[in-house]
């Protein structure tokens, strides 16, 4: 059954090195991981900008013009997925285990997020992780993969945050 992976993803959400390579420079296998979730929604890719520091990702994460095109496309998946899950589960059962995930990102990625300058960045940084184990987990219990859920969360797991794409551009913490 599907939900047992599911199940035992969430058992290793702890050992992840949550935000361990921000702001280091991208390798190749980095920019692959980005591809793969950017073209996976269907958006074409472009080469991702590193941003170097936490003030920077603050600037960009706050900034007003991000894109709504990428939202919709994330948004739209993770709808679809969640149907699929609860017709093929039930959506209590299925909400129970999505849950578990969830539950079990919470802590591990809001501590290695207090390596955030401020308060609400930690609190953003830590939601966006947690949010990504949440879309994964939908993938997994689906039976989806490959999918750009899948690749971004290989991105955070790997110590990064793909912030997403503002003015143009897409960017990877």
């Amino acid at each position: 059954m599907r939900l047992v992976e599911v199940e035992q993803f969430a058992d290793g959400i702890a050992a992840t090195p949550w935000f361990a390579r921000v702001g280091e420079l991208l390798s190749a296998d980095d920019r692959a991981k980005h591809a793969a979730y950017v073209s996976g929604l269907g958006l074409a890719a472009g080469e991702p900008v590193r941003v170097a520091s936490w003030t920077e990702a603050a600037r960009i994460a706050n900034d007003p013009d991000w894109d709504i095109a990428w939202w919709d496309a994330e948004a739209g998946e993770q709808k679809r997925l969640q149907e699929a899950a609860e017709r093929r589960y039930g959506s209590e059962r299925a909400l129970a285990t999505l849950t578990r995930v969830t539950d079990a990102a919470l802590i591990p990625t809001r501590a290695a997020a207090d390596k955030a300058p401020d308060e609400a960045l930690a609190r953003v940084a830590a939601g966006a992780a947690a949010h990504a184990c949440h879309q994964a987990a939908l993938v997994l219990a689906c039976e989806a993969e490959p999918h750009a859920f899948l690749a971004k969360h290989l991105l955070f797991a790997a110590g990064r945050w793909p912030l997403g794409r503002t003015a143009g551009r897409w960017y990877l913490f």
